[in-house]
């Protein structure tokens, strides 16, 4: 493959990665958000230069380490506005598609499969009960939304069009231009959901005591929680879920024309228009000015 066509790939993932930046803020700029931007596209600039020890200057891998640099430093700077709204169906869907890709993948491991059940068992509860009316379910089927899609990808995107950052040798398989837009526009949207994931690891940052720790991991557990709207109990839809989806994806490996990945990275590229964003949080109300009243006792107005 010649340099050409390996850069024609490479500005194609990272169009793919703009136009998801651009619909994940849903196309409305507000005052600042061309300096977080400036921000998020300088640090990644500093990927391109050549390690100390580098001899032989790697450019795919350097082109692809800026562009992870980029999704992290995005999703940090406009974390509150990246919020996805989800709700007790659509983790099921993104579970039996987990599940789909993972079989794909050749999990055929117990414990993989174990560990799989464990949080898959109470997705399938709620999606015919109230579980998710507590504050901590919420939070954690939020976050186990996030893992899916991070688990997806590794599982599932590494060996497609993602593996041409990583080949070693000068021949490098051709891609479809359509194809890395789309893989480009779904690791964006991987590196967001793996950043709500991380945030709430309990390891001190540097400087950070652990009791500030704690209360950061906990505002960001709130943050979750909103992001997860509760849906009311309808087993039908929800039968038709883990029931109809199964079937279509049973279909789609055995008649479609796509490939599974291909299927996969659409779906995930797709996902914020799908799931839709959450609004953002309000502005809080300020407080009554106190009033004096003849006894001289100060109440709020």
């Amino acid at each position: 493959m010649t340099a050409h066509p390996v850069l024609s790939a490479a500005l194609c993932f990272g169009l793919g990665i703009v136009l998801q930046a651009i619909l994940m803020l849903q196309g409305l700029f507000r005052s600042g958000d061309a300096k977080r931007a400036g921000m998020a596209v300088l640090f990644p600039v500093l990927g391109m230069m050549p390690g100390r020890h580098e001899y032989h200057y790697a450019l795919l891998g350097h082109v692809f380490f800026s562009i992870t640099v980029f999704g992290v430093s995005f999703a940090y700077l406009f974390r509150e506005r990246l919020l996805t709204r989800i709700g007790g169906r659509l983790v099921l869907a993104w579970n039996i598609l987990l599940i789909y890709v993972a079989l794909h993948a050749g999990w055929d491991s117990r414990l993989k499969l174990a560990l799989l059940a464990v949080p898959t068992i109470p997705t399938i509860v709620n999606a015919f009960s109230d579980l998710d009316r507590a504050f901590g379910w919420k939070v954690f089927f939020h976050a186990w939304f996030s893992t899916i899609l991070v688990a997806i990808t590794i599982s599932g995107l590494d060996t497609g069009p993602l593996g041409m950052f990583f080949q070693m040798t000068g021949q490098v398989a051709p891609r479809q231009p359509l194809e890395m837009i789309v893989s480009g526009a779904a690791y964006l949207y991987i590196v967001t959901d793996a950043w709500f994931v991380l945030a709430l690891v309990p390891v001190e940052g540097r400087g950070q005591s652990w009791h500030e720790r704690m209360e950061e991991i906990h505002r960001h557990m709130a943050l979750l929680a909103r992001g997860y709207a509760w849906e009311k109990e309808d087993p039908l839809r929800s039968l038709a879920v883990l029931v109809g989806l199964p079937l279509l994806l049973v279909v789609a490996a055995r008649w479609g024309a796509g490939s599974a990945r291909g299927v996969v990275a659409l779906a995930i590229a797709t996902m914020p228009w799908l799931a839709g964003r959450m609004p953002d949080a309000a502005e809080p109300r300020p407080l009554p000015a106190p009033v004096r009243l003849k006894d001289g006792v100060r109440r709020n107005a």
